[in-house]
């Protein structure tokens, strides 16, 4: 089995997720997208992938303006990440480039009445952005990422979703990404928060940087209402900043717990993290 294979057996994973299924029929669209979101993943040449995610994009754009596709449960839809949680649906894919590196696209389906949606395309602007960690981002600038995890809270705010996702960075190494998306009552979108609490600064968004040969966890774990995550490390000391040689320290887990509104880091935690299929996937999603 190879790398890219990996991610699409995760997209179906994430989409198994079940919503309320409505009598609608978008078997033919749903095809339609398949046969794209395949020319994406496997095809040979960079601009045979792009041209195959403008169509993608357009025919997906057709699809989510249809009131009846936020309740549908769009569980055979493949190579795509669909999200859903209150009134936001997130619908989000990714493009391999030739070089190693990812391209990021999605498309946020807002519930405003029980009759009315908003749809809001992200451009991925991840290589223009300084300081990441620090900036108040919008849709038109957003820290691209695949999305496998949406956490909602009343501690947050109902406005409030939190994100974990995943970015396959570049041949060296891989990031790991908890990012929350703040939604207006008029639809106005706003990705990161002053809500990170670290032990010495407060970020808007948490951004670990770690070996492609490496496999991080970051989880939610709900009971707990704390995201849970290996602590990582340099292969040595001298190696500090390389991050292309950091990997999780044995047997450590730090988290952020919610509380009053911020998710505050915590270290070293006494909790036994399960690593699952889903973690091993998300490894490295590249064709070798």
């Amino acid at each position: 089995m190879t790398n890219i294979k990996y991610i699409i057996i995760l997209l179906i994973g994430v989409n198994s997720i079940a919503f309320a299924q409505t009598e609608v029929n978008f078997d033919i669209e749903i095809t339609h997208l398949n046969n794209l979101g395949k020319e994406i993943i496997t095809s040979e040449t960079d601009e045979v992938k792009h041209k195959a995610n403008t169509n993608y994009k357009k025919a997906l754009k057709e699809l989510i303006d249809k009131k009846q596709s936020f309740s549908f449960e769009f569980d055979s839809l493949k190579t795509i990440s669909i999200l859903k949680a209150g009134d936001l649906k997130i619908y989000n894919w990714a493009l391999p480039l030739s070089d190693g590196t990812f391209e990021y696209f999605a498309f946020l389906q807002i519930r405003k009445t029980k009759d009315e949606f908003k749809i809001i395309e992200l451009t991925d602007k991840s290589n223009s952005i300084k300081t990441p960690e620090h900036k108040i981002l919008t849709n038109k600038n957003w820290y691209g990422a695949l999305y496998y995890k949406i956490i909602t809270s009343k501690k947050l705010g109902k406005n409030y979703y939190t994100l974990l996702g995943w970015d396959g960075n570049n041949n060296l190494t891989n990031k790991k990404i908890i990012d929350v998306v703040n939604i207006s009552p008029n639809g106005i979108i706003k990705f990161g928060a002053p809500i990170f609490k670290t032990k010495k600064k407060t970020k808007k968004r948490m951004i670990f940087e770690y070996s492609e040969n490496a496999v991080m966890s970051l989880k939610y774990h709900e009971n707990l209402e704390k995201i849970v995550f290996d602590f990582l490390v340099p292969a040595s000391s001298k190696l500090k900043g390389v991050y292309e040689y950091y990997g999780p320290a044995l047997n450590r887990f730090d988290a952020f717990g919610l509380t009053k509104g911020k998710w505050i880091y915590e270290s070293d935690i006494d909790i036994e993290l399960d690593r699952n299929m889903k973690d091993f996937f998300w490894k490295d999603p590249k064709e070798k």
